[in-house]
Order: C-alpha cells, then structure tokens, then sequence
C-alpha cells in the first residue's frame, strides 16, 4: 500500500492517495479497472505545469490509517479500501472498483471437497486456517465483518501485505488464501483452483476518498476533480 504527500510552498498542503498492491490479476475486468485508477493518479505534465509549487512524495500505509488521515487534515485525497460498510461521518467515497472475493487451495485441500459448483460457502472457512491481508486493509475488514454476522471469527495464520504472496503461501499447503477474485497469481505454476466465496457473497472495494469539505488546497481540489472524472466506475460482474 502507498501514498503520495504534496506540498506546496505558501502553504504547506498535502495529497495522499493509497492504493493495495496487486500481483498479477488474471480477471481482466477488474484488472483493467484497477490498472486505470492508478494510472489516473499520476499528475500529467500540464498539472503539474499549472501548479509548479506541488511537491509529490510516496508513502506506504494501511487503508485504516489513511482513512484516518484523512479525518485529521495531514491528507487531503486517497485511494483505499474502505474499512467499514458506511464511510465514517466527514468522510466522502467514490468507488472505482467493487469486487467479490474468493479463496485459493492448494490441490488436496478440504476445503475443495466443501466446495459447490458455484463456489464455497462462506461458513465452511469456520475454523479452517486463513492467508489474508493484514487488518487496516478493506479485504480483511470485509471478511471480518462477514465472518462476524455468520457467527464466527475468522482463524487467519499468514498475513501478507501482497496477494500473489498469500497464493504463494496457499499453494505450500499452508491454508487457504482469501483474496479477491481474478487474484490467483499465475506465478504460482497454474496449480491454484480459485472458488468465489458464496452464500452470502463477500465483496471488497477501492475508492477514492476524501473529506466531505473537500481539500483545502487549490491544488488538491483541482487534481480531485481531475481523478473524480478520470477514475472508471466499478462494472457489473459478468
């Protein structure tokens, strides 16, 4: 996960804009959609021509604490994955992307005995041991919170900020990955079956964030406007 701070000399403001690595996607839907949001974050000659004074650093974090970054005042815009199913009070989010989530095995693993033509329940991961990215990102949130209403705790023992390293951990054998869909790393030699969580389905989200009153820079409402028009919108799965 990264972000970027700006600031601009007469005074200091900043722009931060997260987003959660990916390996490899295979689902070109959501691939293409993730690849563009990140593409757009990336000022253009003529905005930084017409704001010569932003300065641009990169950091990385979770998207727990840039949200709440956002909620102090020490960044005015970022891409992350929302946390909570209702953006807190003073928060304003522009989804870009919308995504289902599934899990990975290894080939032997219980959990493909378990699973239907559809996909695996949710309640089957009860109990089972769980790769997942670490709390503070929108994907561990939202099996949380679906765990939480099916009446269990998810059981998560490797944690990776990366997909493509929890495949990797799943194709040893070392439990199931849970990741969104299209997230099968095709570095792991094709040996990973991907099952979509079902009944209910889990979703994760990217959006774009900002505080409700907007940036307080020129700069930074100038480049929010720019990625509100610039950033795709989440398609339909197909």
């Amino acid at each position: 996960m990264w972000a970027t701070t700006s600031r601009t000399r007469h005074p200091p403001h900043r722009l931060g804009v997260f987003h959660a690595p990916a390996g490899k996607p295979s689902n070109r839907s959501a691939s293409s959609r993730r690849s563009a949001a990140i593409a757009a974050l990336i000022p253009t000659s003529d905005f930084h021509d017409a704001h010569p004074a932003l300065e641009i650093t990169l950091t990385e974090d979770t998207s727990e604490r840039m949200q709440a970054a956002l909620l102090a005042g020490d960044l005015d815009i970022a891409l992350l994955g929302p946390t909570d199913e209702v953006p807190p009070p003073g928060l304003s989010l522009l989804t870009v992307v919308d995504a289902p989530l599934g899990v990975l095995a290894a080939p032997g693993d219980p959990i493909h005995a378990a699973a239907g033509p559809t996909g695996v329940p949710l309640t089957e991961l009860r109990d089972r041991a769980l790769i997942c990215l670490p709390r503070g990102t929108g994907v561990r949130a939202a099996l949380e919170r679906a765990c939480a209403q099916a009446g269990f705790r998810p059981l998560v023992t490797f944690e990776a900020a990366v997909p493509d390293v929890l495949a990797r951990l799943a194709s040893r054998g070392l439990g199931v990955a849970v990741l969104p869909a299209g997230e099968d790393g095709p570095a792991v030699d094709g040996r990973l079956r991907p099952l979509p969580i079902i009944r209910p389905g889990v979703r994760a989200r990217i959006a774009l964030a900002w505080r409700g009153a907007g940036p307080a820079s020129p700069a930074a409402r100038a480049l929010l406007d720019r990625l509100r028009e610039a950033l795709p919108a989440p398609a339909p799965d197909v």
